[in-house]
């Protein structure tokens, strides 16, 4: 029924029936059709999308490659290959037979079978980074795990994945995005076929974000946040990012110089982030994925960096802590040491954490990814003094100096 083009239906019925009738049998089937639709949804992201053309066109390539030939597209066509623009200053036109001399490495000679350069060298000379980098290409398909957003693909031994797709995107632009950031790393891989697969075994906490992963922007780059924590006037208190070592870079300078920074989640919008004056930096290399992982975390929450001046101090528990409850509890005692001139016991961990929130001294940060909980100690002038707190709670004999 769903195969029908409705004008064509209701011209057909006007000739059987009344008019009225034929629209009221008109109205009922499209309404039919709709609400089908709501109970039996077909995303087209959970449909086999397959690039016959493209895989023809880089089997015409490799082919050639395997015959020793170096290919190079004419234009950004997704093939993978560099272009004829890529060699840059390198490039000049050049006489019959060939096409472009590649300055004195060699020519570039056009081939109308695979719409693309051959590029002919000249021996002994030396290639330009573009060429002297140069990979064949291998074709690869893609595993779309549609619940963590996740592509996996595998060309012989190497294993590329890429988190936080967007298949509602349609898997056109899927494919053109992976393709494109391959081409990007020189992977000398092309996928040409994306298969979505249900992936009901996962369970929400082995990831570290349960919908869309999160970015970081600051108007000239972005990174991907592996966790974050700031507190209810959005000041920063510790940010995870991955991401190239430029677009890291950006962000860091940003960060450095206390300007505010844009966190963007699909389904849920930007805001802004504000930077403590002082951050600690970590930096890990990731190399099979050509990125880096840092961590920035506030001086403020890291012990013993605390000063005088300072109103405020933070308190962060990560992923992989044993008991974070009581994690955070230890910690706040610490902290509250630290920054209180009167002596504390531990024994009264629990008491205080539980009476100092009810007085609001301590807030909760938002957290996520692979900071688990956060709190923030308030130590500005105005706000219940500690000392009274801790007054109150001896004359209440709800903690002791006994030991």
């Amino acid at each position: 029924m769903a195969d029908f083009y409705i004008g064509e239906l209701f011209l057909l019925f006007c000739h059987a029936f009344a008019y009225e009738q034929a629209l009221t049998l008109v109205i009922f089937l499209i309404l039919t059709l709709v609400i089908q639709s709501i109970l039996n949804p077909k995303e087209d992201y959970m449909n086999v999308y397959e690039d016959k053309y493209l895989r023809e066109k880089v089997n015409r390539i490799i082919a050639r490659q395997k015959e020793g030939k170096i290919v190079i597209a004419a234009h950004k066509d997704g093939s993978g290959l560099p272009t004829r623009e890529d060699l840059g200053q390198e490039l000049t036109r050049a006489a019959y037979p060939y096409d472009y001399a590649v300055g004195k490495a060699g020519f570039l000679k056009y081939d109308s079978e695979l719409g693309a350069y051959l590029f002919v060298a000249k021996s002994g000379e030396k290639l330009p980074p573009v060429l002297a980098n140069y990979r064949p290409l291998t074709l690869a398909e893609a595993i779309l795990d549609v619940q963590n957003r996740r592509i996996n693909i595998q060309s012989g031994e190497t294993n590329v994945a890429f988190t936080g797709v967007q298949p509602w995107k349609g898997l056109y632009d899927v494919l053109r995005e992976v393709n494109e950031e391959l081409e990007r790393v020189n992977a000398g891989i092309v996928v040409w076929k994306i298969i979505p697969e249900e992936n009901n075994k996962t369970r929400p906490g082995e990831r570290l974000f349960p919908e869309a992963v999160p970015k970081l922007r600051n108007g000239q780059a972005l990174a991907h946040i592996t966790g974050y924590a700031y507190d209810a006037d959005h000041n920063l208190a510790y940010i995870g990012l991955v991401g190239y070592k430029t677009s890291l870079e950006s962000l860091r300078v940003t960060l450095m110089c206390g300007k505010p920074l844009q966190m963007t989640q699909d389904g849920v919008g930007d805001f802004t982030l504000i930077p403590a004056d002082k951050y600690e930096q970590a930096w890990q290399a990731m190399p099979e994925y050509t990125s880096h992982h840092v961590g920035f975390v506030s001086r403020l929450a890291l012990p013993g960096k605390w000063e005088p001046e300072d109103l405020s101090a933070y308190l962060l528990v990560f992923q992989g802590t044993p008991e974070p409850g009581q994690e955070l509890i230890r910690l706040f005692i610490e902290r509250i040491k630290e920054v209180l001139e009167v002596p504390i016991l531990d024994e009264w961990g629990a008491t205080l954490w539980k009476q100092a929130r009810n007085r609001n001294l301590v807030q909760d940060l938002v957290t996520g990814g692979d900071c688990i909980l956060g709190a923030r100690i308030d130590l500005r002038p105005g706000q219940m003094d500690w000392q009274e707190l801790l007054a109150d709670l001896l004359a209440q004999e709800e903690i002791s100096l006994a030991i």
